[in-house]
């Protein structure tokens, strides 16, 4: 069973996930958040040797901006398509701010919902996870045939079992209101905020019920009446929403957080085996090592390796999601003989990066049998949230 438990931590929102009872993915949320809000940006400076612009989108803070990768919506009068200091765009926030790195704004802009999401960018895309082609094109083509020019789409897995109408009156709803906001920022002036996301508790509980949820229990009233309304609206029978109300005991004792997320700023993470993870992060990348530590076992010294680094397999990529952790990560498996034994290891993490609601995939194995992975950033690690 999948349960979402919603709390209050400190400054932030704070949901945790339950899968069978054994917490598997935990995020925070900043209350303030300006994660996918869409703005009348003001470009402040160009920065020639990186090709790229910061543009000020009045929060105090402006974003980079690539200007190779971006395709510019002009607000302003301009003669050429070549962006100055001065000029004003559509930009929406495509990351938050990470570190000492600014936020990341683009003119690529896109709303979504549970199903879909619509974009500027011109391109169809289906998920990877529809394998079958006659139902890859059949809804590329529904795409095509209702997508104003200009606009593109990514359609979620759980398209396939969706009926056409349902895919149709999404993409129709969003191109809508995607052109509207188009427009509208034409009438705008600098810094105006256009469009500011839902929640991003909510977005998470949108890619987590595709995944199976099946219950949400909060202690946040705010948050049980904005789900309250959301599965009302969306017609959402199959969730079970609660709102605690227990006084004596909160939902961060209740689910024992506090210790749970002290055990999340520590570097050594112990397995079931007896074996244990050492995770650090540093400027440039993630770094993981396995050790066997109090691991005994009675079968062959390779097999005992290969239970050993197929626990680590599920237990890295679920400190991934726990943590938050993203760019490079290297993880050093304890070195085993059989060259079929490291094939075992890869598709074990193959499977678990899947799971993930952040863009994950494993790399490649180096000469000196290290496991390079990728993880998209996006947001600030739990480790830079929790020592603010």
């Amino acid at each position: 069973m999948n349960k979402l438990v919603i709390t209050n931590y400190e400054d932030h929102i704070l949901e945790a996930l339950y899968s069978d009872g054994k917490l598997s993915d935990l995020m925070l949320f900043d209350r303030q958040s300006i994660l996918s809000n869409i703005y009348v940006g003001k470009v402040e400076n160009i920065v020639s040797n990186i090709d790229a612009a910061f543009v000020d989108i009045g929060t105090g803070l402006p974003c980079y901006y690539s200007i190779t990768d971006n395709k510019h919506i002009f607000l302003n009068a301009k003669k050429d398509s070549v962006l100055k200091a001065g000029d004003e765009i559509l930009v929406q926030v495509s990351k938050d701010a990470i570190k000492t790195k600014n936020p990341v704004a683009t003119s690529e802009i896109e709303l979504k919902t549970e199903n879909l999401l619509v974009n500027t960018s011109g391109r169809i895309g289906i998920s990877g996870k529809i394998r079958k082609k006659e139902t890859r094109d059949h809804l590329h083509q529904l795409a095509k045939r209702v997508l104003p020019d200009g606009f593109g789409c990514i359609l979620r897995t759980v398209c396939q079992e969706l009926p056409d109408e349902v895919v149709l009156s999404d993409l129709n709803e969003l191109s809508e209101k995607l052109e509207q906001i188009i427009q509208t920022a034409k009438t705008r002036t600098c810094y105006s905020c256009l469009y500011k996301n839902d929640a991003e508790y909510l977005d998470y509980f949108i890619l987590k019920h595709n995944a199976g949820l099946q219950e949400i229990v909060t202690d946040q009233k705010a948050v049980f009446d904005e789900f309250e309304t959301y599965l009302s609206e969306k017609q959402i029978t199959d969730v079970k929403l609660t709102m605690y109300n227990d006084k004596n005991c909160n939902l961060m004792t209740l689910y024992n957080l506090p210790k749970n997320l002290e055990n999340l700023k520590k570097e050594r993470v112990w397995m079931k085996s007896g074996a244990y993870l050492v995770i650090e992060q540093t400027e440039a990348m993630v770094v993981i090592d396995v050790n066997t530590g109090k691991s005994v076992d009675k079968h062959s010294f390779e097999e005992h390796l290969l239970r050993i680094n197929s626990e680590a397999a599920v237990e890295v990529c679920r400190q991934l999601r726990l943590r938050n952790l993203s760019g490079i990560i290297v993880v050093d498996f304890i070195n085993m003989k059989q060259p079929d034994s490291m094939d075992v290891i890869k598709d074990i993490l193959e499977q678990e990066l899947a799971k993930d609601s952040v863009p994950a995939a494993f790399v490649d194995v180096t000469k000196l049998s290290l496991v390079e992975l990728t993880r998209k950033k996006i947001r600030k690690s739990l480790k830079e949230q929790l020592t603010k």
